[in-house]
Parts: C-alpha cells; sequence; structure tokens
C-alpha cells in the first residue's frame, strides 16, 4: 500500500517535473527572442525614414482584418507580427503613448 503510493507519487513528481522544464525552455526562449528584437530595434532608434529594407528587417507579417462599423465609422483592425515577439498586445502601444519619450 504504502509502496504504491509511493509510486504514483513519483510518477506525479516526474510529470510535473516535466511540465515544468518544457515551461522554463518555452520562457528562456522568450527571453532571447526579445533581446534580439531589442538589440533589431536599437539599430533603428535614430532612423530618420522608414524605408522597405527596415520594415522587411522589423516586421514578419501585416494582418488585415474585415472592416466593420463602428459609431457609424467605418474601422479596420491591423495587427503586425514583429520578427521574433510576434503581435504585441495594443495595451502596450497605449501606455506607450501616454508615457512622456525620454
Amino acid at each position: 500500500m504504502l509502496s504504491g503510493d509511493y509510486e504514483t507519487e513519483q510518477a506525479e513528481l516526474r510529470e510535473k517535473l516535466e511540465t515544468l522544464t518544457a515551461e522554463i525552455e518555452q520562457q528562456e526562449e522568450q527571453a532571447e527572442n526579445i533581446d534580439k528584437f531589442i538589440a533589431k530595434v536599437k539599430k533603428y532608434l535614430e532612423m530618420s525614414e522608414l524605408t522597405p529594407a527596415i520594415l522587411n528587417d522589423l516586421v514578419k507579417a501585416v494582418y488585415v482584418h474585415k472592416p466593420k462599423r463602428v459609431d457609424g465609422k467605418r474601422v479596420v483592425d491591423i495587427d503586425i507580427s514583429y520578427d521574433f515577439v510576434g503581435i504585441l498586445p495594443k495595451s502596450l502601444f497605449e501606455n506607450m503613448k501616454n508615457e512622456p519619450m525620454q
């Protein structure tokens, strides 16, 4: 009876360890990708003009959604998928608008 409980607990712990290890690897990969994206963006901080080469270097894809009517106006949502980091949440850009430039 005790050995059965022990073996069950060990199996559960092994499974949990595998799950946590996979999560850690995923987090480390995300951190690496963010670092790569930041390094790319830093190259263009002093740019005076957005060129096709810069756009191709930073953006992976642009998704234009179906138009809809909001308050009588035609609105089209656009999502930009950036290289290494994917689509960034709109809330991030809203927060950036409210912060003073340094």
